[in-house]
């Protein structure tokens, strides 16, 4: 991997959240990964065991498929400046195994499995009420 220098004059980020990152520089491997498990109830009764056992949800251990590359790929880069400059970034939100890198990186692998269970006591959708 070719190594070069990252330089970021302002950078403003609101939030960095569930397993995210940000990298200013250079790094080999980067694999952030979230797991995330969300009840919501109409009325905040909570039993205390909600998430107990999460195998019973197939999304926790499911395989994440991988594009295979089956395509020959020629790839020559030239670096004519030794430097990444970057004047600015203005970000709101980075979140669920996200990342924001400025620099070399050899590989990235990301994840984020989230299940939400919303519970009613009425229907939702009833326009009788």
């Amino acid at each position: 991997m070719y190594s070069r220098s990252s330089l970021v004059n302002w950078i403003d980020i609101h939030s960095v959240d569930g397993s995210s990152m940000i990298q200013i520089g250079d790094s080999n491997q980067v694999t952030p990964e979230t797991n995330v498990f969300a009840v919501q109830r109409e009325r905040p009764i909570f039993e205390g065991n909600e998430f107990e056992d999460l195998s019973k949800f197939p999304i926790y251990s499911q395989q994440i498929p991988i594009p295979l590359i089956t395509e020959a790929i020629e790839h020559i880069t030239i670096h004519e400046n030794p430097i990444i400059k970057v004047n600015s970034i203005q970000i709101i939100g980075v979140a669920a195994s996200s990342v924001l890198h400025v620099g070399s990186t050899k590989t990235v692998r990301t994840e984020a499995r989230i299940k939400n269970i919303r519970q009613f006591f009425t229907d939702p959708y009833d326009r009788n009420e």
